[in-house]
Parts: structure tokens; C-alpha cells; sequence
């Protein structure tokens, strides 16, 4: 059999090549130029057709938008990963234009109307995430997670390591690499730098990346906050994260060192979790020691046995999560923090009063408690309020409209069909006159008292709703420590290019034009 396929081939070959040797050379050429036409032809009248449907028949047809919004994604493709993170800007032209309901591209419609925002982010929303949004890389993390069902198992599984009684279990060890970051600010006096990565990888998983022991921290913690720098790239152009995720380790190492020294620790402790497993063991041990490579592997064990699962859980679905969940811990985080130093600085009306509640703190063991800290109703204010001002996420979170009626918004009497995708802007909302009194302002006494309870519902920068983030109560204890023991311990001053340093880019979590520096000068002599 393989003879005379070799033999067909050679025969067909052979004939082709005496073919073309009878064509004249002209007539080869003006082949190639019907047929190319045909196909160019038969290209444009697809697009064209494709183009049509989209204006006219498509079921977002009826909603307004740019036309090139309405046609295809190439503006939000260039403005988004071309030009990396300023489609959010053109939001409030658009909706000037064309009112709350807007059109951004073929199947997607941007919302500036405060009062759907809890009807698509709620607890028992049937809004799902974008798939397309959130393929990142890690698809078996519960943050990128698109099954309702399956989001919900694992949320039930990882919250209780998220606790408010197991954050205040953490306090110690929080401290302590509270302290090694303090003694790397006094080491570099001009630039301070906050980097929780280290707590989020020691109390979640046992063990520590080690960057604030590295000799050049400042530069590892840079690369951290990093990694969201491509992430439209991946989120337009995923052959090319899908390239990267198969190149050789040293290739990527060359192009990131921390990025593969991120991968070889989460997929090194995810090997060594399955390996060491031992179910009597996990259980037996206490709130403080338990990981969750323990809350997983026992979950995936138990359900074994009900025979919910026909499979132990995979390596690949261990390592996502960590790295899922390190990644959050760490960028975000570290952000959050800056932009709060910065608000310090940027507003110094508010540094007198928040100064003078924690001169109130009793410390316990040369320590400020966090859960006297976090009963400063202006200090929390101030907390809020850097939240509020900078979200986290200033834009928009992708959610699908489930099947069923669609969304219907009263405001425009208009009705989203099932199938489409559907975001609101953070950032708006929390600058939305109708919720926030004077929102340009810098108030963090809007937070005290009955008002203040009142609004909480309105701060989104964890999200809310089902998919929250689920690490918003360690991110809050971080905050209140970090913030708290810096502004008591150093003088800052911001840099002569510190606002300029500080204008933001939305990489869906936000991220400052350069790194905060400030110079710093300790208040204990």
C-alpha cells in the first residue's frame, strides 16, 4: 500500500509539472489573478454580508452605538491592546452621544445606568463571565471560572481560608512580613514599595516567594505588578497567549524571570501537595496551619467518595488556583496600597484626624491591633474613600445575559437579549452624583455613621455580588496594617514627579504609569 501511494503521487506530480510547462507563462499569471480575484471578490461580498447582518438583523441592531462599534472590534481591539487600556476613556463620549445604553462592539453593550448594576451582579445572579474575557491561561482558577455551578463549589470550598476569623488568625504573620518590608523602605529611602506578595504565597501556601529578602526588591516587586501589562494582548490576540503558554520555560525566563519563577513555584507546590497528601492528616490540623492545597485535595476526596467526581483533582486544576489566587494577592494588592499613599499625600486635609485616631490606638505588644485599627471610623473612611476613588477595577467586569427574557433596562425601555455580553464601569458608578454627594471630592467622613453603611453596598472595588473577590477581607486587613503602622512610623513626600507617575491605565485591574516613590524619613529618630 505505501508503494502505490508513493507511485500516485509521483504520477499526479509528474503530470501537473508537464501541465505547467505547457501553459504559457502569461497564462499562468492570469490564472493566478482570476482566481485571486474570484477568492477577493468572494472575500468582500462576506464581509459585506457580515457587516449587513450586523446593522440590521443582529439581535443588538436596535441598540445605538459608533459605527465601527456596531461593524466589528477593530476600535475596541486598537484602543484596548493596541493603544493598552484606553477604551475605557471614550466611554463617557459614547454615552453623551448616545445615551445610557451603548453598543461597543458586535455582541457587547456598555451600561451607564447605576441602577442595573445589582441586577447583573448579585448573589444568585445567572450572569456568567465572558468566556472569552476571561481566558487567560488559567481556566481551572475560580476567578476565572465561566460555570455558575462549578464557581459556586469551589467558592464553598476556598472561603472559609478567607474568613474574617481566619484573617485575624493571621495577624502575627502579617506583622512579621510587615516588618521586613518596613526595614526594606528604611533600606531604599527614597522609594517605599509595599509588596504583600509574600504574605498572600507564606499564610495561603505554606511558603514564600521570597522577594522581600531578595537583594533587588524593588525590581522583583516592579515585575509582579506586571503582569497584567499584556493582558488585552491575551484577551484580543489569544494565538499569541496560547503561543507563549507552550514556548520552553528558558524562553520565557528570558523574557520574565519572575513570571516562570511564579510558574515553577506554583506548579512545584501543587506536585508536592498531591504527593504529600494525607486526608487524616489535613483534617487534623489547625485553622492557622491549614492550606488551600487542604481545603481542595480533601473537598476533591470527599467527593470521590459520594461519587460527585469520577477523578482526583488534576495537578493542572491545582496549579491554576495558585497561581489564580497568588496573582490576585499580589498586583492588585500592591496597587490598592499605592494609590492610597498617593490619596495621603495628594489630600493632606485628611492626615490630621486619621493621625489623631491612631494616637488613640492602644498597642498591644508595640503593636497596633487590626481590630482596633478597623474600628476607626475615619481611618476606615479613608480606606474606603482611596477605594472609592481609584477602583480596583475601573472598568468593566464582562457578564453574559442568561438565558430566558434578556435584561431589561426601564431607563431606555430597552431590552438585551439572551447571548449577549453586558459590562458596567466601575469607575463611573463610584463618581455618579446620584450616589455620591460631591464625588470629585476627597471625603472620607462619607463612610461614618448610618450614610456610611448606606454606601457600602456602592463600592465596587472588590465587585459584588456571587463572583466578589474573595480575598476582600485579607486585602482590607493589609490595608488597614500597612497604611496604618507607615503613616505613624515614616514622614513621606511624594517625589517632583509623583503625579505625573500616578495617572492610571486600565489593564482590567488598574495600574499607575509608573511606581510610587516617595522619599521617607523615620519619625523614631
Amino acid at each position: 500500500m505505501p508503494n502505490l501511494w508513493y507511485s500516485f503521487v509521483y504520477s499526479a506530480t509528474e503530470a501537473l509539472n508537464r501541465l505547467m510547462l505547457d501553459v504559457p507563462e502569461q497564462t499562468v499569471f492570469a490564472l493566478i489573478r482570476t482566481y485571486g480575484g474570484i477568492f477577493g471578490v468572494a472575500y468582500l461580498l462576506y464581509w459585506i454580508g457580515v457587516v449587513t447582518y450586523r446593522l440590521t438583523l443582529h439581535p443588538l441592531a436596535h441598540i445605538p452605538g459608533p459605527f465601527l462599534c456596531r461593524i466589528g472590534s477593530l476600535q475596541q481591539c486598537y484602543f484596548e491592546a493596541i493603544l493598552n487600556g484606553r477604551f475605557l476613556e471614550r466611554f463617557p463620549e459614547y454615552h453623551r452621544k448616545y445615551g445610557p445604553v451603548v453598543r461597543i462592539s458586535p455582541n457587547e453593550v456598555h451600561l451607564n445606568d447605576s441602577s442595573m448594576y445589582h441586577e447583573i451582579y448579585k448573589n444568585n445572579s445567572m450572569f456568567t463571565k465572558d468566556a472569552t474575557s476571561y481566558a487567560l491561561g488559567v481556566s481551572e482558577a475560580m476567578a476565572f471560572t465561566v460555570s455558575v455551578d462549578k464557581h459556586r463549589q469551589k467558592r464553598k470550598t476556598l472561603d472559609p481560608n478567607f474568613s474574617k476569623s481566619r484573617v485575624a488568625l493571621m495577624e502575627d504573620g502579617l506583622y512579621k512580613e510587615l516588618e521586613l518590608v518596613f526595614d526594606r523602605i528604611t533600606e531604599y529611602e527614597q522609594r517605599g514599595e509595599p509588596v504583600p506578595g509574600d504574605i498572600i504565597s507564606r499564610y495561603l501556601f505554606g511558603k514564600s516567594l521570597g522577594l522581600v529578602s531578595s537583594s533587588n526588591f524593588v525590581e522583583r516587586a516592579e515585575q509582579m505588578r506586571s503582569f497584567t501589562k499584556g493582558i488585552w494582548i491575551a484577551i484580543h490576540f489569544q494565538f499569541i497567549r496560547n503561543t507563549l503558554l507552550v514556548l520552553p520555560r528558558w524562553i520565557l525566563a528570558y523574557l520574565s524571570d519572575t513570571f516562570v519563577k511564579v510558574l515553577w513555584f506554583t506548579e512545584g507546590l501543587a506536585q508536592q501537595a498531591i504527593q504529600d497528601f494525607n486526608m487524616q492528616e489535613a483534617l487534623a490540623k489547625s485553622p492557622i496551619d491549614e492550606t488551600i492545597f487542604d481545603r481542595l485535595l480533601i473537598d476533591s476526596a470527599r467527593r470521590q467518595a459520594s461519587g460527585k467526581d469520577l477523578r482526583p483533582l488534576h495537578f493542572r486544576e491545582l496549579a491554576d488556583e495558585i497561581a489564580g489566587i497568588l496573582n490576585a494577592g499580589t498586583e492588585p494588592t500592591a496597587t490598592m496600597l499605592s494609590y492610597a499613599t498617593y490619596f495621603w499625600l495628594k489630600f493632606p486635609h485628611v492626615q490630621s484626624r486619621v493621625l489623631e485616631e491612631l494616637a488613640s490606638v492602644q498597642h498591644v505588644k508595640d503593636r497596633l491591633p487590626l481590630q482596633q485599627l478597623e474600628n476607626l471610623p475615619y481611618f476606615t473612611g479613608f480606606v474606603k474613600e482611596s477605594l472609592r476613588y481609584m477602583p480596583l477595577v475601573p472598568g468593566r467586569l464582562p457578564r453574559t445575559v442568561p438565558l430566558g427574557e434578556g435584561l431589561y433596562v426601564p431607563s431606555t425601555k430597552q431590552t438585551i437579549p439572551p447571548g449577549s455580553v453586558v459590562g458596567m464601569s466601575h469607575l463611573a458608578i463610584h463618581f455618579d452624583p446620584d450616589i455620591f454627594e460631591q464625588p470629585d471630592e476627597f471625603r472620607p467622613e462619607r463612610w461614618i455613621g448610618e450614610q456610611g453603611k448606606a454606601l457600602n453596598r456602592w463600592l465596587l472595588s472588590f465587585s459584588k455580588g456571587r463572583t466578589d473577590c474573595i480575598g476582600k477581607t485579607l486585602a482590607y486587613a493589609e490595608m488597614h496594617l500597612i497604611l496604618a503602622n507607615l503613616v505613624t512610623r515614616f514622614e513621606l513626600e511624594l517625589t517632583p514627579n509623583g503625579h505625573k507617575d500616578m495617572v492610571w491605565l486600565d489593564r482590567v485591574i488598574v495600574h499607575s504609569g509608573q511606581s510610587l516613590r516617595v522619599m521617607v524619613k523615620s519619625k523614631r529618630g
